[in-house]
């Protein structure tokens, strides 16, 4: 049997057409994550985000995370102070592993068991508050 350039071209362009179908399928079953759910609210607030931050940056210390046994511990600056606030643990990759974490402590230490984390990339959201004034922190951390 011998193929000529207009069966060719039918082919190649029915292939391509598979192809292109095949990829629409697949890509309707990828989930897509937002950050949020109110995305447009929170971004009215930005402004007092970022005066966190640099109010954050002006401190004296950093906030340190770090990984002691089976535990994540924060480490704050204010180390003698009474803070509240919250730790938002954002995992990029899968919305469904994001936790909320409030806290209340004294002696500037808080420790998050490693239990509720899978391996993986986690973004660490910390939010204080200390003597009226509201400080924020991020930072990314690899849970082995």
């Amino acid at each position: 049997m011998k193929l000529n350039w207009g069966t060719m071209i039918a082919i190649f362009y029915s292939t391509f057409v598979l192809f292109m179908a095949w990829m629409v399928y697949k890509s309707s079953g990828e989930n897509f994550d937002l950050v949020t759910e109110d995305y447009y609210a929170q971004e009215i607030k930005y402004q007092d985000k970022i005066d966190s931050k640099s109010r954050t940056k002006n401190l004296i210390g950093k906030l340190q995370t770090t990984i002691k046994g089976k535990n994540l511990v924060v480490l704050f600056p204010q180390k003698e102070a009474d803070l509240k606030g919250s730790i938002n643990c954002f995992r990029p990759s899968d919305a469904s592993k994001d936790f909320t974490t409030s806290f209340a402590i004294e002696d500037g230490r808080f420790s998050i068991p490693l239990d509720k984390f899978i391996k993986g990339k986690y973004l660490i959201k910390v939010e204080w508050s200390n003597e009226g004034l509201n400080y924020y922190e991020e930072q990314s951390i690899i849970i082995p």
